[in-house]
């Protein structure tokens, strides 16, 4: 059946613009690891470009504003519809209805998004040389790296070996390095200071450990911080009594998953430790297995850090079990799915020269394109394959993180203040200096909420401003069309009534769409693309109690990697996923182009003569936005761990505007 679409006049400037490329291209058989994970990469750009054209061509991208305007608030309402009734959260309806449209019909989109998704090959093609074949030792991983490291630099060969990854580190498996991770890693969003509950229950398990015992007994309980994914078996559907595990299709190897629990101490002098962790919540300390480090303090000596096994095992499973919270729940829902609803339900219900709509509409460049090739492939072909959930198991927990999701909770300020990081003491107390991700993104935060202000203060400047907010029934449309059922499905969405409401939610759209996506998603080259330390899923039954986690060698914990074992099939190799794992972060990692940076925004938008309340406002933002590079500059430079790993990802230069990918 032929689908219509809303756009049936683009303009033939539009039409030769968004002229189709020769998307399916022959690849020649890649004979090196390298040459697989380029091949992958050029797939995936292939069918983004192709959904990207289609998602213009059809009036749904905001970068496809020709020279006709806009298209009425009428119009998007036909164009712009939920889609719900799926395993995913509510999304753009791709596919319009063909009598709510116009009659002509451009293409079969169901075929083009089928032939996108051809072309996005995840795994290249049968090659000879994947993964590490039958590797026994972590020193010849990390061998190996250095040299795919150095040939590709020597080379200059554009692979994800060339730049820096944190495999290159002597240190990557320290106590120090892990624990910096939850700091300025991928996912610095989620440690939080430990509960009453949590500290009680690590001290019930330390009884057998005097030390320990001793040290949590007496530490400020405002200095124990946890990172805790107890839930997550609830989250799943999963019975306590029953393992995390599935079955790859594609690798037919077993994956193993963990509901990990860690707790950490944070001094006055700022150096995060790890103090304990529980490889598996199952429900109580007596089902579950707990381990607790040989080292209490961070300036004890660390000589036994690299063959204490069990203790580099423990850390190993909490970083599998962070893959899954990352890549599912803060990244691509909390980030990808909850901007699209934003984006719809603006689309549906804002005038365009609304000042609300004006103040988003830059940062939805490609978002709604990106977030379709995700949910039609990247799910199917990437995140199930690797994730140790089955995809029931995976489905469910995608509902319950989209459901647990708390818009005004999450606000900055609100957010680090619930996690143990008062906002007033991120600049001034040194127990904080080494978290730069919160110093960073609270200053983001107050530097994208003036221009918002600055914009939104002109446009409601009556004697009551609260009042103009209130009864603006644009606004109020809005916040209905997220909060629905019919709609964005997000009940905890705000009911906005007065202009602070208003312009804290819109720096949230913004912060969402620019810092916050960047900061979770371009670091994952350096701290991804070496397996090893942060692999999706281990390989091997995780031990089931201390006396078996003891008993761990350096031999079983390579084993629990993605390796190939015994014969070579490329039907059933776990050897893919080792291969898969790389390619996923380094697909998602590609450089902020200048085009897309924050900076570029605010230039364009001082520049922007034909909305000026937005054009002084974004002079402004010019201004601080320059002042904030200092000013991360030489927060990057009070990390501890800045000689090895410069915290740059929010320098304004490097945010990305919108999520682009």
């Amino acid at each position: 059946m032929s689908i219509h679409l809303i756009n049936p006049k683009p303009s033939l400037a539009l039409v030769r613009q968004r002229q189709l490329y020769p998307y399916i291209k022959g690849r020649p058989e890649p004979d090196t690891y390298a040459e697989a994970i380029q091949s992958t990469v050029s797939s995936f750009s292939d069918a983004k470009r192709m959904l990207d054209w289609y998602f213009d061509i059809a009036g749904f991208q905001s970068s496809a504003i020709d020279i006709e305007g806009t298209p009425t608030l009428e119009e998007r309402k036909k164009l712009y519809k939920f889609k719900h009734h799926d395993v995913f959260p509510p999304h753009l309806e791709i596919i319009p209805k063909a009598d709510q449209v116009s009659p002509l019909a451009i293409f079969h989109i169901d075929r083009l998004i089928g032939t996108a998704i051809l072309t996005f090959n995840v795994f290249g093609t049968p090659s000879k040389i994947f993964g590490p074949m039958n590797t026994t030792s972590m020193k010849s991983l990390e061998e190996r790296n250095v040299a795919l490291h150095d040939r590709a630099s020597s080379a200059n060969l554009p692979t994800m070996f060339k730049a820096p990854n944190i495999g290159l580190r002597d240190n990557w498996y320290s106590d120090a390095v892990f624990s910096q991770q939850w700091f300025t890693g991928t996912n610095p969003t989620v440690i939080t200071q430990a509960s009453h509950q949590w500290i009680q229950t690590f001290i019930q398990a330390a009884k057998e450990n005097d030390v320990m015992l001793k040290f949590l007994t007496s530490a400020a309980p405002n200095s124990l911080y946890i990172l805790d994914n107890s839930y997550f078996r609830t989250a799943a559907g999963i019975d306590y009594k029953q393992d995390i595990t599935s079955s790859s299709k594609y690798s037919q190897a077993t994956h193993y998953g963990c509901a990990s629990v860690a707790l950490f101490h944070l001094p006055e002098s700022g150096e995060l430790h790890p103090l304990a962790i529980i490889l598996d919540w199952k429900g109580s300390l007596k089902m579950s297995v707990t381990i607790f480090n040989k080292r209490i303090d961070p300036t004890s000596p660390s000589d036994g850090e690299k063959d204490d096994w069990p203790w580099r095992y423990a850390k190993m499973c909490v970083q599998v079990s962070d893959w899954t919270r990352h890549e599912i729940s803060v990244h691509l829902i909390n980030t990808h799915f909850i901007e699209e609803i934003i984006i719809v339900a603006a689309q549906r219900t804002l005038a365009s020269q609304h000042p609300v709509y004006e103040l988003l509409r830059d940062h939805w460049t490609t978002t709604l394109s990106i977030n379709a090739l995700a949910r039609s492939g990247l799910v199917e072909k990437a995140l199930i394959p690797l994730c140790p959930f089955t995809e029931d198991q995976l489905n469910k927990f995608i509902v319950h993180e989209f459901s647990s999701f708390d818009f005004t909770g999450l606000y900055v300020p609100t957010d680090l203040h619930h996690r143990g990081f008062p906002i007033d003491q991120l600049e001034t107390n040194r127990k904080y200096h080494n978290y730069g991700y919160g110093r960073n993104i609270s200053l983001m935060w107050t530097t994208l909420r003036e221009f918002v202000s600055a914009v939104l203060t002109k446009a409601y400047n009556s004697a009551d401003p609260d009042a103009d907010v209130k009864n603006d029934t644009y606004v109020a449309d809005f916040c209905k069309e997220v909060q629905s059922a019919e709609g964005g499905n997000m009940y905890e969405f705000p009911t906005v009534s007065t202009l602070d409401g208003l312009i804290d939610m819109v720096t949230m759209c913004i912060h969402i769409a620019s810092p916050q996506h960047t900061a979770i998603n371009y670091l994952q080259q350096y701290y991804m693309t070496f397996v090893p330390n942060k692999p999706s899923a281990l390989y091997k039954p995780i031990p089931k109690t201390i006396g078996e986690l003891n008993a761990i060698n350096e031999a079983f914990v390579v084993e629990s990697l993605p390796f190939k074992t015994g014969k070579f099939s490329w039907s059933a190799s776990p050897d893919r996923d080792w291969l898969l794992m790389g390619q996923i972060p380094y697909l998602l990692n590609p450089e902020v182009t200048e085009s897309i940076s924050i900076t570029t925004f605010a230039k364009q938008a001082a520049e922007d003569i034909s909305r000026p309340d937005i054009s002084v406002a974004g002079q402004e933002l010019v201004k601080n936005l320059e002042v904030l590079t200092e000013k991360f500059k030489k927060i990057s430079e009070d990390i501890d761990d800045h000689k090895a790993k410069v915290y740059d990802v929010l320098y304004p230069d490097d945010t990305a505007k919108a999520i682009v990918i």
